[in-house]
């Protein structure tokens, strides 16, 4: 059988894995590592990639988008095997003629003696080699794209299959490509790179060597190592979704388990052969495994125990409230305690027969030359039937109830001859609409011309029979190519229009008023006027056009505006069904009122505004009165002409007293615009307590004072200053009619800590910055 010690591989065929047998020395088994593409007859490799546009009408109706990613696809057939072409057998054969059964390599070779394997070095050897592929017991294949990024690139789970186990272990694939999937190829195709490869997943037998196994520990350590690390085994709708033991590795389960020792027999594989080293402590781990779950994870055995007292049941959360414990794992219980067993060991020594994996993996473009490629691929347009047909939706969206229509009568007719049978395609159908929402179908077989061409030419013609009217209006037939026949108010010898107001300041219009005029039309309904507000911004017209076929009409507007003035644009003509009605304004003008001078002796300041536009006969006037000078005014005026911004303003200010001052009408400019008693100065004291010792002084009051000769208006500020305070410096801000007078007066109080008072009479100064001494 084939034992798993000392493989090798031939020079110039490293691509294979030659493994002995402990049996026949005379055969040799070969596990060859990349997949191969199988040829056919003519020596080319099976495979195609046929890439096809979709039928796009089968995809999607006429009243749907076409799906995304969805209008091309592809189908990718070949045949792979894990296999050792005939030059690179032959090589093989001569390496184990020559260097392995002459004994000049030095190769040790397994021996099955009495149920054990034993290695023992070669030794010249008389026959002919024997190479085979091992015995395959399990295997899968598949076909790997980015298919994790969607079905656009590979569709279903048609990229898996099932090897034949059997000689070379052949696959076949027939995969459906998405058009991301089909695209990555065509390019691919072009480069002669692309990221697909086949991955076989196979599993041979082979013969364990001769191994000793060794597991042994203190029970109560081990005991309770696994308990901290035991998984609890919960389900989600009867499946379980976790498992004890949850370890990978030999070395992962020794991690966790301190205490516990597991020794095994080393072997010497060959250089690098990490995989076969890692199924080796696979072997081991199962062992180990499994002679744990029967000591630690046996339901308890004593039928005495109380099993609600034995611990918490992790499972309880899985169960309804009321349900008892139940310990079916002692690993489970984490305050149970058993110390009954202190030691525990156990050897198994022997051979055994078991499956291994292998991997023979490979990328499409290292098994297949860019010619091949190109050579395999080919497209298809599944989109050219052999026989076209023409397939047109009808429908009319006329409001049956809303407007005066009682019915609609539209008749499709098909004429043409076949240039290439001389054979005559004739079909005509009338469809009646009375409703508004019917959609039907006209279908009919396409003649071509003598190149082949489908002629798609078709005529329609309608009648309508009015609510209003005693006689029905027919419209002569059209000739048109369209895919789907949508039949308007354009086509049916009336107009219907929505009205809506679109950008309108309802803050300065008040309404609109819109008329509408069919022109040359002598009917009652050839004319409208709609009222659009700010609660009722929509309206709508509908007129027969007198047997005329313009749809154009005329419309103008007149805006009344919140101050009373009216703006009037047109008349302007157009044809939309939709009229949208947008303000006259291009912009808008803002300026900022501020109030000025003191309140009292001020009383109010009444500002008047006026803006006027001669050329669109706008204008607008406002009055705004101030009892302050804490809050301005914003003043917004719409524009007609965004050019022409200036406006004319005044301020009539009213005293206490009761005196007056009327204002002069000025021009003004967009921005901040002060009125009232316009200031031309600022004066600005600060106050500095840096000359007193405020350890000494708990309060200080200083009072300051400021009238203005002329109009003996008073401004004053009174400060307290503190030692937490004082290093702060406040200031103290007056405004000046006459920049020159500056003269103020100050008067300080101060408080000692110790009862002390001192103060300092009512001086006079124009210092900006005042020193307090006392």
């Amino acid at each position: 059988m084939l034992n798993l010690l000392n493989k090798f591989v031939v020079p110039d065929v490293g691509h294979v894995d030659i493994y002995q047998d402990d049996e026949d020395p005379l055969q040799f088994w070969m596990v060859p590592q990349p997949v191969r593409l199988m040829t056919g007859p003519d020596g080319e490799p099976t495979l195609s990639i046929l890439a096809f546009a979709r039928d796009l009408s089968l995809l999607a109706g006429i009243d749907e988008p076409l799906p995304e990613g969805e209008t091309e696809g592809g189908i990718l057939s070949m045949t792979v095997e894990s296999t050792v072409d005939k030059a690179d057998q032959d090589k093989i054969v001569a390496y184990l003629r020559s260097q392995v059964l002459s004994g000049a390599m030095d190769l040790a070779r397994p021996v099955a003696v009495g149920g054990q394997v034993v290695t023992e070095y070669r030794q010249a050897t008389g026959g002919d080699p024997k190479i085979a592929y091992p015995t395959w017991v399990e295997g899968d294949v598949q076909f790997c794209l980015p298919s994790a990024l969607g079905p656009t690139f590979i569709k279903g789970d048609d990229a898996k299959t099932k090897p034949s186990l059997t000689g070379s272990n052949v696959a076949s694939f027939t995969i459906a490509l998405g058009q991301e999937g089909i695209r990555l190829f065509r390019e691919g195709v072009k480069s002669g790179k692309l990221t697909a490869h086949v991955a076989y997943s196979l599993k041979f037998v082979a013969r364990v060597p001769a191994i000793t196994v060794t597991v042994s520990g203190d029970a109560n350590n081990v005991y309770e190592e696994l308990k901290e690390h035991a998984p609890i085994v919960e389900t989600e709708d009867g499946v379980p979704v976790r498992s004890y033991p949850q370890v990978s590795s030999l070395k992962e389960l020794k991690n966790i388990a301190g205490s516990l020792d597991v020794q095994y027999t080393k072997f010497d594989f060959a250089t690098g052969d990490d995989k076969l080293r890692e199924q080796l402590e696979t072997f081991v781990l199962e062992i180990t495994e499994t002679y744990l779950k029967n000591i630690f994870t046996q339901p308890v055995i004593n039928g005495q125990l109380n099993k609600e007292k034995l611990g918490t049941d992790p499972m309880q959360n899985f169960k309804p409230p009321d349900a008892p414990p139940v310990g079916g794992n002692q690993l489970w219980l984490k305050e149970f305690k058993q110390t009954d067993i202190r030691e525990f060991g156990m050897t198994f020594h022997g051979s055994m027969a078991r499956p291994f994996s292998a991997n023979p993996n490979a990328a499409l473009v290292a098994m297949v030359t860019k010619p091949q490629l190109e050579k395999a691929f080919t497209t298809a347009d599944l989109n050219t039937p052999i026989f076209q047909t023409l397939q047109v939706p009808v429908r009319v969206t006329a409001d049956f109830k809303n407007d005066p229509i009682a019915g609609i009568q539209v008749t499709l007719d098909y004429h043409q001859t076949d240039d290439r049978t001389g054979e005559a395609k004739a079909f005509s159908q009338t469809y009646d609409f009375v409703k508004g929402d019917e959609t039907y179908y006209f279908r009919t077989t396409l003649a071509k011309d003598a190149q082949g061409a489908p002629k798609n030419t078709y005529s329609y013609s309608s009648r309508l029979h009015y609510k209003a009217a005693q006689q029905s209006t027919d419209i002569g037939p059209q000739t048109t190519r369209e895919k789907s026949l949508i039949i308007g108010y354009d086509r049916l010898g009336c107009v219907d229009v929505k009205v809506v107001a679109g950008t309108v300041p309802w803050t300065a219009v008040q309404s609109i008023q819109v008329d509408l005029k069919l022109p040359g039309v002598n009917l009652p309904s050839a004319t409208q006027t709609l009222v659009l507000t700010a609660t009722a911004p929509e309206g709508s017209w509908f007129s027969y056009t007198g047997g005329q076929t313009s749809q154009e009409y005329e419309y103008s507007c007149e805006f009344l505006l919140r101050n009373g003035s009216r703006l009037v644009t047109g008349p302007d003509r157009t044809s939309t069904a939709q009229l949208l009605i947008d303000a006259p304004f291009e912009d808008r003008m803002a300026a900022t009122f501020t109030p000025q001078g003191l309140f009292p002796p001020l009383q109010s300041i009444v500002l008047s505004t006026k803006y006027a536009d001669e050329d669109a006969k706008y204008h607008t006037e406002d009055t705004h009165v101030f009892v302050n000078n804490t809050e301005p005014w914003r003043w917004e005026v719409d524009l007609p002409d965004a050019k022409k911004r200036e406006f004319q303003y005044k301020a009539d200010i009213n005293y206490a007293d009761g005196t007056t001052a009327s204002g002069q009408w000025q021009v003004g400019q967009e921005g901040s615009v002060p009125v009232g008693e316009v200031k031309s100065s600022l004066m600005e004291v600060s106050v500095t307590a840096g000359a007193l010792d405020m350890t000494k002084w708990k309060l200080v009051v200083v009072k300051l004072r400021y009238e203005d000769p002329v109009t003996h208006a008073v401004q004053d500020e009174t400060f307290q200053l503190t030692a937490g305070n004082a290093a702060q410096n406040p200031s103290w801000k007056v405004t000046l009619k006459d920049p020159a007078a500056q003269t103020y007066t100050y008067e300080v109080e101060g408080y000692g800590t110790d009862g002390t008072r001192k103060s300092v009479p009512v001086t006079s100064t124009s210092d900006e910055l005042l020193v307090l001494e006392l």
